[in-house]
């Protein structure tokens, strides 16, 4: 599925997606997490790092470059290393996203036994720099996904804390 407003192109950018990875432990400088070690994987065929979390039944986070439409492509990096901790770095939102998705995750495992959003193993994706100043955050039944806005730089910054997330992957669960 796609994020609502229709489309189902994944945009330009998108890289190749090859069967072909190795699991690996990511470093990611989050906005409000500090420094956190994140489950990523090595894509053999790009030679890049993705923001997709194998042990975590796919979870991964797009980057849907302020649009509606489509999913966005998948955050990858070139040394595994992800964002700046600061809002200059498009990445940093992600990392906050990931780690978030990941603590959730365990979470819901931790205490309900549950794995994942469905309770069938199977991960979600969160969208991230959805629309331009938007000042909130949204789960999607319709395509099985969260999306996050960045906030208007004034009374909000990017929606994209730990406890959004929580809250977006249980509107997930309660569905």
């Amino acid at each position: 599925g796609t994020l609502p407003g229709g489309g189902t192109s994944p945009g330009t950018g998108q890289p190749p997606t090859g069967t072909n990875v190795t699991p690996k432990i990511g470093l990611g400088h989050s906005l409000f997490a500090g420094d956190v070690t994140l489950n990523t994987q090595l894509n053999n065929t790009t030679h890049l790092y993705e923001l997709k979390d194998s042990t975590r039944g796919n979870t991964y986070i797009t980057d849907i470059a302020n649009q509606s439409r489509g999913n966005g492509s998948l955050v990858v990096d070139g040394d595994d290393t992800f964002g700046n901790g600061k809002t200059s770095d498009r990445a940093s939102a992600a990392v906050d996203a990931a780690y978030g998705f990941a603590k959730t995750w365990d979470f819901y495992k931790t205490n309900f036994n549950r794995l994942g959003i469905a309770g069938d193993g199977k991960g979600a994706f969160g969208a991230v720099h959805y629309l331009t100043n938007y000042n909130n955050a949204f789960w999607s039944d319709d395509c099985f996904c969260m999306a996050f806005g960045d906030g208007d730089g004034v009374d909000m910054g990017p929606l994209v804390a730990l406890d959004v997330m929580g809250h977006e992957v249980s509107h997930g669960v309660t569905h």
